[in-house]
């Protein structure tokens, strides 16, 4: 028994059918779920692409990077070219904000060129010089801020574009599959981008010319 008065679910359904008006409201507040779910409506959205500024203090995970500018040269002093390569150098600055020092030039994936340029098929650069004293940095030290030049080898950009893109990958710090205990920074599926303007090579990297 219900109280007198009282609207059960069951009164207000037969109500609500008891017209074709309603009937087709209903209708249509049934099937649009369906549609849209169908039409992938109500899935999970891709995430936008992060675009930076150039000069944006940048988290990627192992890193705090403030990317700046870019260049090309076939002067920088970092080992010899083929014949037709150049150096395509993204000036940056990296702040490693791990715990452990990071292989910059080796096992880090937080940089790539996205924009079809050439390279030596390498994800990574190929070399990495700091600014202050023109040589190599293998190893970023924890806590430790460098402004350095990221390098790679392109048979391309004779003729530069006014910007070129970087990509800035997150990364996890993620365990080896093949050795328990042992982690290193990986990409993950998140990335930020910046379009690097044009520069110039700074003078600190450049093999001395010949008189």
């Amino acid at each position: 028994m219900t109280e007198p008065g009282a609207i059960t679910a069951r009164t207000a359904l037969a109500f609500l059918l008891a017209t074709w008006p309603r009937r087709l409201v209903l209708s249509l507040l049934l099937v649009i779920p369906v549609v849209l779910a169908a039409s992938g409506g109500l899935g999970a959205a891709e995430p936008p692409p992060r675009e930076v500024e150039p000069g944006t203090l940048t988290d990627t995970g192992a890193y705090r990077v403030v990317p700046r500018s870019y260049f090309v040269s076939e002067r920088v002093d970092a080992g010899s070219l083929e014949e037709g390569e150049l150096w395509v150098g993204a000036l940056v600055q990296i702040t490693n904000q791990g715990t452990q020092p990071i292989s910059v030039d080796f096992s880090d994936q937080t940089f790539e060129l996205t924009d079809g340029i050439p390279t030596d098929d390498r994800l990574n650069p190929t070399e990495v010089l700091r600014l202050d004293t023109g040589g190599r940095l293998g190893w970023a030290q924890p806590g430790v801020t460098y402004e350095v030049a990221l390098l790679w080898r392109t048979t391309a950009l004779a003729d530069p574009p006014a910007e070129l893109m970087l990509t800035m990958n997150e990364t996890a710090w993620t365990e080896w599959t093949i050795e328990a205990g042992q982690h290193t920074w990986r990409a993950t599926a998140n990335a930020f981008h910046v379009r690097l303007p044009l520069g110039e090579a700074p003078a600190a990297i450049l093999e001395e010319e010949d008189e």
